[in-house]
């Protein structure tokens, strides 16, 4: 830097030599005229510095550019290190969710191949106590009292097997060939609501029907009352140590040809904390009150949904609470069931 310095400044004063050649022919051609001589000199003396002022102004220009182009090569640079930390922060959240997905679906694995074994050994004996309580039933048939109950044992144990293959088959994301009549929401409804009353009328929790008219759902009977069930145990966890608990339980009625049958189950508990309503459908999150344990009941809820177009959502419920909804396929055609079926016979012709 010292060394472009002294350049400078020599390059200065050489510059200043090309005036001399001027006030020569100045001298030689009015050599007694003191006054053009002194004119001559200041002129030489003011213009002397003239290409030492036009060099250090393009110099300037150029350190100018300069620094305008390292200034650009600057900001780009922290451009591409912004993207190289933002692709960096991605690349570390995907890997963050595929390590999630990978542990999930290794559980998910593990659960299915012991469901699987459990439902097996789980049905065996499940077939013959319905088997036996069908004997009890004809063997005390004179005993209507005995019979009634038997018949309710006998309708829980075909629901539970019901629903334990349904369950199967929604841990292993997977829907057989399967035809199934087309079922009544408001009954399976209902159903679910008798099995859980006892429960909620020991708990002091009061329910709240409000059943509209709808058509048909194309979903089985049992998983509809599996999912409102399961609604329900949660709403009844929640309102725990709760003197004024209240769940309304709605079949909102059917307007629109064509649109999905809507239940609403809804409690004025503590609802569900915000930090996990985004993951409130998977597996291994509760929303139990507390939260403190995990669960598998609302992703097998909406798994089971999920297997027959149905659809499950959280709602903020005002004034407090919690509120899900239930949207159902209202029934069509099924696999398996041509157009007679939801018209109701085969035409004469046929």
């Amino acid at each position: 830097m010292i060394q472009g310095q002294n350049r400078g400044r020599l390059w200065f004063w050489v510059s200043s030599v090309w005036t001399l050649p001027i006030l020569g022919v100045v001298f030689w051609l009015f050599p007694d005229s003191e006054y053009s001589l002194a004119i001559a000199a200041i002129l030489a003396v003011l213009a002397a510095p003239i290409p030492a002022l036009l060099s250090m102004h393009r110099q300037c220009a150029r350190l100018l550019k300069r620094a305008d182009d390292a200034e650009e090569f600057a900001e780009q640079l922290r451009l591409q290190l912004e993207a190289v930390r933002f692709r960096a922060t991605r690349l570390r959240e995907e890997l963050q969710a595929a390590d999630r997905q990978a542990r999930l679906t290794h559980q998910l694995t593990l659960l299915g191949q012991f469901t699987a074994g459990f439902m097996h050994e789980f049905n065996n004996p499940l077939a013959i106590v319905a088997g036996r309580l069908e004997v009890l039933l004809d063997e005390r048939k004179e005993d209507a009292a005995l019979c009634a109950d038997l018949e309710q044992m006998l309708k829980e144990a075909r629901y539970m097997s019901k629903i334990a293959t349904t369950l199967l088959q929604a841990l292993r994301r997977e829907r057989g060939a399967e035809i199934f009549d087309a079922s009544v929401p408001g009954k399976a409804v209902e159903e679910a609501l008798a099995a859980l009353r006892p429960s909620a009328r020991s708990q002091g929790v009061k329910l709240v029907e409000e059943f509209g008219e709808t058509p048909e759902v194309d979903v089985p009977e049992h998983v509809v009352g599996e999912v409102v069930r399961c609604l329900l145990s949660n709403s009844l966890e929640a309102l725990k140590e709760r003197d004024d608990g209240i769940i309304c339980v709605r079949l909102e009625p059917y307007r629109t040809a064509g649109a999905k049958v809507v239940v609403r189950v809804e409690d004025n508990g503590p609802g569900v904390p915000e930090s996990i309503r985004e993951h409130l459908f998977e597996p291994f999150i509760s929303q139990s009150a507390g939260r403190e344990r995990l669960g598998l009941g609302l992703f097998l809820a909406a798994s089971l949904l999920d297997m027959y177009e149905g659809r499950i959502r959280y709602e903020t419920r005002e004034g407090g609470g919690a509120s899900f909804v239930i949207e159902l396929p209202s029934a069509r055609f099924t696999r398996g069931q041509p157009y007679h079926w939801f018209t109701g016979g085969l035409p004469e012709e046929l």
